[in-house]
């Protein structure tokens, strides 16, 4: 779900053009939301994400929670639960991928830097300097600032990002709008949103997916013991597949 969730959004940001006007507020609001996350040695977070689908008039509903914890430069534990269950490992040394469904667990060697670790990085989960860069991928250019608002009585930048077009046999059209909630004191992600529709023919599929942070704490002092993971009583190793080869179901 994240995976796609982001590929629609780094699509976004590739696709849009600059704009006038508040585009030194969004510049300047980017680089202290880059500062805030950039040094971290430590971090800890809780966010939900939330996922609604709606395709030919029937419904569709997902969420999860995150909890993450994360030591540079490439310690980290996050458990995913809810609609999605799963978890992640990283004791600087080896990285395990466990599915509590499954009851089993995938290992490989840990990256040097969880900032170099492509979908491990993304908003939520490892290292949180990525969050400011993904922000500037998605906003960077395209983005525009709306009205302030409040969130949970705490007053927010609010940044936002559309793009649509054709689809590539003309047949078909979409519509991407990405919105940041930002807090106005520390210059942390409090929200992040992404509405889109696809039309294909008569088919339309309309999608919101809402990453809404609960807690976030820099530098916060992290025993390496919270990073081990030892597999539960009767888990199963499962080999990673080949590279190129398809994922498993």
């Amino acid at each position: 779900m994240r995976t796609q969730f982001f590929a629609c959004l780094l699509a976004l940001s590739l696709a849009a053009a600059s704009l006038p006007g508040s585009a030194q507020d969004v510049q300047t609001i980017l680089s202290k939301v880059a500062a805030a996350y950039k040094n971290a040695k430590s971090y800890q977070a809780q966010a939900s994400v939330s996922e609604t689908r709606l395709i030919g008039g029937q419904q569709q509903k997902r969420s999860s929670t995150i909890s993450t914890k994360y030591k540079a430069p490439n310690k980290m534990v996050t458990i995913v639960q809810g609609s999605d269950n799963l978890q992640m490992y990283s004791d600087g040394k080896t990285m395990y991928i466990y599915s509590p469904k499954d009851k089993e667990y995938m290992k490989m060697p840990a990256p040097a830097s969880l900032a170099q670790a492509g979908g491990m990085s993304s908003i939520g989960s490892g290292d949180p300097s990525q969050i400011g860069v993904q922000l500037q991928a998605i906003f960077g250019n395209a983005g525009k600032k709306l009205p302030d608002r409040n969130i949970g009585g705490k007053p927010v930048f609010v940044l936002q990002a559309t793009q649509s077009g054709q689809s590539q046999d003309g047949k078909g059209s979409f519509n991407v709008t990405a919105t940041a909630f930002i807090d106005k004191a520390t210059y942390m992600l409090r929200q992040l949103s992404l509405q889109a529709t696809q039309t294909q023919g008569a088919q339309k599929v309309a999608q919101t997916i809402t990453v809404t942070f609960a807690s976030q704490q820099l530098n916060p002092s992290l025993p390496d013991s919270v990073f081990a993971f030892k597999p539960p009583a009767g888990a199963k190793e499962r080999q990673m597949p080949a590279p190129g080869s398809a994922p498993p179901r």
